[in-house]
């Protein structure tokens, strides 16, 4: 029975996405027993909502000052400089593999590769199990990703790879397998490359309530669209909307937080919000054309220009006024723009990359 370790960290819904599906398929395999673990979450759980508090700051409200630590944190030796404070994090991990044996390990956060590395150097047998790390980035890679090493790499597509032998990373441990996206993709069937009736626009909003609902009064204004205003873990955002009466219930829905992500990306024909690994390679998966609305310096940069240099999407104006005209283009011209993009995604959709990537780590347990 092959015994399959998954680490994750809850800064962004990247890395935590890519854990849990990589776990759901290998479950899918009779015998496989699979633990996903936030090592970060189970030793410092206050310090860890500081973080998570300041990230999310960071990343919505001062992009500048994330961009700063991005690139700090690509230069060598600066992430390994702070492996002297990570002494909790690692008797954490030094812990959960002694309990746990794991016959593998899957890392969707940089930092655990260096804290394995460690432990090795010191002795420690279970940290022996082979190391496998999904990068959930695509393009612009931050070189903390693989400085450490890994006994194998997996990666969203071949430009990511590139990126990685550029950077000086072991070609043959490169294995380009494509985001971790729920299994269920698989069997889901892409809304229709002809639009009937209504264009169905799917919103996950990031930015400050005003911002917000500004952009969902401008959408509003468009003719013949329905908008669904997906909230998630934003409470405040959720009641912010909710007390501006803009839900009708009609034309505009609201809906908070769902596991019910793949569906709704199935079921709408554009996706507005921010370039997030995760819901990128989501949204590529049920073939939903793109439109960001908001970029996180650093690592999501890599996933605009994944968007547009494969035509299935593009960067729009932050301002309301602007997203809006930028759907109106899309959809002009009896949806020219949409129908390329709704075409080039069928090249480039990977439904079942779960199911490919939980194959090839029990191919490597055996």
């Amino acid at each position: 029975m092959p015994r399959i370790l998954l680490l994750t960290a809850g800064f962004g819904e990247g890395h935590n996405t890519a854990a849990r599906c990589i776990a759901e398929a290998l479950c899918e395999h009779p015998g496989v027993e699979t633990s996903v673990i936030d090592v970060y979450q189970e030793t410092v759980p206050r310090f860890t909502k500081v973080l998570q508090a300041g990230y999310s700051l960071a990343i919505n409200k001062y992009p500048l000052v994330w961009s700063a630590i991005f690139s700090v944190l690509d230069k060598p030796g600066s992430l390994e400089k702070s492996l002297p404070f990570a002494g909790s994090l690692r008797n954490a991990l030094r812990r959960v593999l002694e309990e746990y044996k794991p016959d593998a390990v899957i890392s969707t956060y940089p930092l655990y590769a260096y804290l394995i590395r460690q432990l090795r150097q010191q002795g420690h047998a279970p940290a022996l199990a082979p190391l496998i790390t999904m990068v959930t980035d695509s393009t612009a890679i931050n070189s903390s990703w693989y400085r450490a090493g890994s006994e194998a790499f997996l990666l969203a597509d071949e430009e990511t790879a590139e990126v990685l032998r550029k950077g000086g990373a072991d070609p043959a441990v490169l294995q380009v397998l494509g985001f971790p996206v729920a299994p269920r993709l698989a069997s889901l069937k892409p809304s229709d490359s002809v639009i009937h009736g209504a264009k169905r626009l799917l919103y996950l909003p990031s930015s400050r309530s005003a911002h917000t609902i500004a952009v969902i009064r401008e959408l509003q204004k468009l003719a013949n669209v329905e908008i669904t205003v997906v909230t998630g873990r934003l409470h405040g955002l959720h009641e912010a909307i909710v007390a501006a009466g803009v839900i009708d219930g009609v034309r505009t829905h609201l809906v908070g937080w769902t596991d019910k992500i793949p569906e709704l990306l199935c079921g709408h024909h554009l996706y507005i919000g921010k370039a997030g690994g995760a819901i990128v390679h989501e949204a590529m998966a049920a073939r939903c054309p793109i439109l960001v609305s908001h970029v996180v310096p650093g690592q999501e940069e890599g996933n605009i220009e994944l968007i547009e240099r494969h035509d299935i999407g593009r960067l729009a104006a932050h301002y309301p006024e602007s997203l809006a005209a930028s759907v109106t283009e899309v959809f002009a011209n009896h949806e020219a723009t949409w129908k390329r993009w709704k075409k080039n995604l069928q090249v480039l959709s990977r439904p079942g990359a779960s199911r490919d990537i939980a194959a090839f780590i029990l191919k490597l347990t055996k």
